[in-house]
Order: structure tokens, then sequence, then C-alpha cells
């Protein structure tokens, strides 16, 4: 019996030991291949998928006591009406637009196409592009078509945004010489709907007849469809004639 039992130790013990053995020999494997896997997952990660936005396209309707480019009415005083529509993909627009204007030779529609770039770098937005100013009902011989490279940058700081912008024509409005428009700018927003503005703008134009103009304003926002403001504007040339003196501007805008 001493030596069946003896006998029968050896084989358990052999037993427990082979049993030992291979337990440490799955754990070192499934180690190994946790550690694969980790590796694999590091090495090679799942990419994630980022959808394209699809483009973003805005209309709008304005009405105004008066249509005041840089200072000078561009409807004899009068009332005008804007549409214009905007398609933005990504920090890429186009946009198209159209008033009514008074020449008093024949020129009665404004048509206005611009594209550009827009977007925002070290907490400063800046947007660049071309526009290209035309008009419907010239006379034989009167060609005013204009095409303006522009260039603009603001910040925002709290409430307070302000800015600048530079717009350089080759040929401005029929001059057949070079024309730059200089502006500086800034808001205050006293709450999400309302703004007050300002801007001072100097209109340099190579054949003569430069100016400096600025306007002031406020601008109520009732929704996100629907605004209306009040703007005064002038210039330093009031010998130039009346379109180029004082004007209090009253706007009403439908947007979508």
């Amino acid at each position: 019996m001493i030596a069946s039992t003896s006998g029968t130790l050896a084989l358990v013990r052999m037993a427990a030991l082979s049993a030992a053995v291979a337990m440490l020999g799955g754990a070192a494997s499934n180690a190994h291949a946790q550690v694969r896997g980790a590796d694999t997952a590091i090495v090679m990660p799942d990419e994630a998928t980022v959808p394209m936005l699809p483009p973003v396209l805005s209309v709008s309707l304005t009405g105004a006591s008066n249509y005041i480019f840089r200072g000078v009415s561009q409807t004899e005083n009068g009332p005008a009406i804007f549409a214009g529509a905007k398609i933005s993909y990504d920090h890429f627009y186009v946009a198209a637009g159209g008033e009514n204007v008074d020449f008093r030779n024949g020129i009665d529609v404004e048509y206005d196409l611009s594209a550009g770039w827009a977007s925002s770098l070290a907490g400063f937005d800046m947007d660049v592009g071309a526009i290209r100013y035309g008009y419907i009902g010239a006379p034989t011989g009167v060609s005013i078509d204009t095409i303006e490279l522009r260039g603009s940058v603001s910040r925002t700081f709290g409430a307070i945004k302000v800015g600048g912008s530079v717009n350089y024509a080759f040929e401005y409005f029929g001059s057949k010489r070079p024309g730059t428009y200089f502006e500086g700018n800034a808001s205050y927003s006293f709450t999400p709907k309302l703004t007050v503005s300002g801007a001072v703008g100097r209109q340099q134009i190579d054949a003569g007849n430069s100016y400096t103009a600025w306007n002031a304003g406020a601008g109520y926002a009732f929704n996100k469809h629907i605004a209306v403001g009040i703007r005064y504007t002038d210039t330093d040339v009031h010998d130039f004639g009346r379109l180029y003196r004082r004007h209090l501007v009253a706007s009403a805008k439908l947007g979508f």
C-alpha cells in the first residue's frame, strides 16, 4: 500500500505540474495576443468618416429710402429695392444681386456678381474675393461696368467688432483709371438683436475727384429673418452736388 500510494502521489504531482505549465503557456499566449492587438490598434486606427456639409443657400430682399454707395446716392435720393442670393460651400461663396438705380442717362438697373473665400485665423475673420458691378440701360458708348478685387479683416472683442477693408478697381466706373477704396469700421452689440455701427472710408480715384465718406447707424433684428435699420451718411465734398451730401436712410430686410 505504501508503494502504491507513493506512485499515486507521483502521478498527481506530475499532472499538477503539467496543468500549471499549460496554464502559464495559455496566459503568456493571451498576454501576447493582447499586446499585439493593442499595437495593431495604435498603428492602424479606424478612420473616422467626416460627412461633408451640403452647400448653403441664402436669399434676401431689402427695401430702403435711398441707395447709398460709399456716401453717394445712386437713386437720385429716391427709394431702392435690393434682391440677392448667396451660395456658400465650405469656405467659398458665390453671390448675385440686383437693385434699381437712377443715373439720369437711361441706366436704371444695377446687378452685382461676386465670389470669394472667407475663413478665420488666429482669432481674425478674413474675406478675399472679387465683385463685378454691371449696369443695364446704358446709352451707346457709355460703359461703367467695373470689377473690383477686395479683401477685409476683422476681429471681435466681446461685444465689440473692429475691422478694415480694401477694394481695388483697375478701371473705376468708366474712368479708364484705377480706383482704391479704404475703410475702417466698428460695431457694438448691446444685445444679440440690437447693434450700432459706423465706418469711415476714403475713395481714392486716380482720375481725380477723390473724397472721404462716413456713416453711423443702428440695426435691430426681430428674428433671424426680419431686420430694420437706420443710418446717417455724409461726405467731405458737398460741392460735388446734392448726391454727395448728408442722408438719413431707413431700411427693412427680409432674409432666409
